[in-house]
């Protein structure tokens, strides 16, 4: 799709922008998340890795990077990675609809990646898919029976971490393609969040996430 397909916008807070989808004129305002729960400087080199992990020429190098952050702050990774598949399927909302927590509970992947050559391997498929679809409503809607859960989920046992980091990339990349189908682009997204905000002093007050609403009587102004 030619030009940008969204438009920044500004709000009355400065932790918190807002999102303008030009073809659909629904909105929404997202809220930058906390320093302390997501550094600004690993969120950026996350996503930065999601899709360098997704090009073949860069997939090796991009997964020892990501593989090596995620032994030294396994939950700080994982919960930067659920929060981007939040933001996508927010934005993905303002464009066609579908509730963004749809978008997460349907989350499938049927590509290369899947080894299903035995009922044991699907069934561990299924599982990840599962976490990785818990993750991302424990990002998106921050219930705290969501976040025990997923945590739980990601500290069962020693070795799922390793499987759950590729499980969710893979599924991340997968979105990401299906973002780009409808003309909507997945890259940059979280970075953009960070130019257009600053943190806000003290704890934050609001849920980074929303439900999307029609445009022109949000409220919001474009960026000059």
């Amino acid at each position: 799709m030619a030009g940008e397909p969204y438009r920044w916008v500004e709000t009355a807070e400065t932790d918190m922008v807002g999102l303008r989808d030009l073809v659909s004129g629904r909105a929404v305002a997202i809220v930058r998340p906390d320093e302390q729960d997501l550094p600004e400087s690993l969120l950026r080199r996350v996503e930065r890795l999601v899709f360098e992990w997704a090009n073949l020429l860069t997939q090796y190098d991009a997964w020892s990077d990501i593989h090596a952050l995620h032994r030294r702050q396994p939950e700080t990774v994982l919960r930067a990675l659920s929060w981007l598949l939040a933001l996508w399927a927010v934005v993905g909302e303002t464009r066609v609809g579908k509730p963004a927590d749809a978008i997460i509970r349907d989350l499938d992947y049927r590509g290369g990646w899947r080894d299903s050559d035995s009922a044991e391997d699907e069934r561990v498929w299924a599982g990840l898919t599962q976490r990785v679809r818990l993750g991302g409503i424990a990002a998106l809607t921050e219930d705290p029976r969501a976040v025990r859960a997923y945590h739980g989920a990601c500290t069962e046992s020693v070795d799922i971490g390793p499987l759950l980091l590729q499980h969710t990339l893979i599924h991340l990349d997968a979105l990401s393609q299906d973002m780009d189908r409808a003309g909507i682009r997945a890259r940059g997204l979280a970075a953009s969040v960070l130019d257009h905000t600053s943190p806000d002093p003290g704890p934050r007050r609001r849920l980074c996430f929303r439900p999307s609403r029609p445009g022109g009587s949000d409220g919001l102004r474009d960026f000059g």
